[in-house]
């Protein structure tokens, strides 16, 4: 089992025990050597629990191992639900080229719901075929591959031009950024020449890769390095389309797994949106950067999915944002801070540099005025 299915199935187990308990997150640190951040961390499924503290916890809770264990963890994926298994022997694979539904392709490419392409330039894709979206470079960003699919229909006219209806679409947790994650990537298909990518895509934007790359390109883009369950792809599938159609809201009934997989959806969508930088500071490795919720994600859920009730932003300000310590000004953008801030002279002198800054603002996903004055108004520390 990869350190992802792991995360996720010992972070929400401690979750349902929680629950079931009737405990608090604050209860639990109050009565544990463990920080809220790093228990939510692993209630999330974003940290790998240790065992020292999976043994503190479970005193905590006067639970043993084996109980615990049998209780509430789930049962492994088996290859039966394994995505990677159930791909055809003899389906094809690609990589499409897609600025999604713009003017110049007459809005024809919908991401996740259709491509178009004219047989009289390439004319290999049949029904059935896998492929790996691919958002070419432009002159402020870097190629990107972000998510997969297959074609289920093909309608094709008189002039070469075919329209694919796409199903078993997914985006991709972890977008692949061409000179950063596949820049030393071996691929399989062909070698690589040169280092700019220059003739190694196809120009007429369908390029025909194998199965070693489809395969080892998804598992790159979606985290999951052995298993890849099939009910997976479907909900992020579901979640992603939900946020493209502006259903945003995700409710408390849904599944912890499943708001989980909301959360990997939306801030890899957020990150995206704001060019992988901090709004605040500007830092841009990728490890450093959290999709951090302008309306906390307890208050509002029809809200939680919503790109524009998040800020991309680098630990200290999200922790500082999320806390209350800062906030945005609804109206001019500026950073505000709490005369909290006064009290630790360190914390106040990293917070000065920026403090009356506007913030970086994306062309797409930028932070809701309503959002920003809630912010203002219930979680800044006046």
């Amino acid at each position: 089992m990869n350190s992802l299915n792991i995360k996720n199935q010992y972070g929400e187990a401690l979750y349902r025990l929680r629950i079931d308990t009737h405990r608090s997150r604050q209860d639990v640190v109050n009565h544990n050597d463990i920080s809220l951040n790093a228990l939510s961390s692993i209630e999330n499924g974003q940290a790998l629990v240790k065992l020292d503290t999976l043994t503190m916890l479970l005193n905590y809770y006067a639970m043993s191992l084996s109980t615990f264990t049998d209780r509430y963890l789930t049962p492994v994926t088996t290859t039966e639900d394994n995505f990677f298994s159930s791909l055809p022997i003899d389906a094809n694979f690609f990589i499409f080229d897609t600025r999604g539904a713009v003017s110049e392709n007459k809005y024809a490419d919908e991401d996740f719901k259709n491509y178009q392409w004219n047989a009289h330039q390439f004319n290999k894709v049949q029904e059935g075929d896998w492929f790996i979206y691919r958002r070419p470079k432009t002159s402020k960003r870097q190629f990107m591959l972000f998510g997969a699919g297959q074609i289920e229909h093909i309608a094709r006219e008189v002039d070469g031009t075919c329209t694919a209806t796409l199903t078993n679409t997914f985006s991709f947790t972890h977008y692949l950024l061409g000179n950063e994650d596949l820049l030393n990537y071996s691929w399989s298909f062909k070698k690589r020449e040169r280092e700019d990518w220059q003739h190694f895509f196809n120009q007429y934007g369908m390029t025909q890769i194998n199965r070693t790359d489809f395969t080892e390109l998804v598992k790159l883009g979606t985290g999951n390095n052995e298993l890849l369950p099939t009910s997976l792809v479907a909900e992020e599938s579901a979640i992603y389309n939900n946020i493209q159609l502006g259903n945003y809201k995700l409710t408390n009934r849904v599944s912890l797994a499943n708001q989980r997989i909301g959360q990997n959806v939306l801030a890899e969508i957020v990150k995206n949106n704001y060019d992988y930088r901090c709004a605040v500071t500007g830092i841009n490795t990728r490890e450093f950067l959290i999709a951090s919720h302008i309306i906390p994600w307890a208050k509002s859920s029809n809200r939680r999915l919503d790109p524009s009730n998040v800020i991309c932003l680098s630990p200290l300000w999200d922790k500082a944002f999320d806390q209350g310590f800062i906030t945005i000004d609804a109206r001019t953008k500026a950073i505000r801070e709490s005369p909290r801030v006064r009290r630790d002279s360190n914390l106040r002198a990293e917070l000065d540099r920026f403090a009356g800054n506007t913030i970086y603002l994306p062309a797409v996903g930028a932070p809701s005025a309503d959002a920003l004055e809630y912010h203002n108004d219930v979680v800044f520390k006046a």
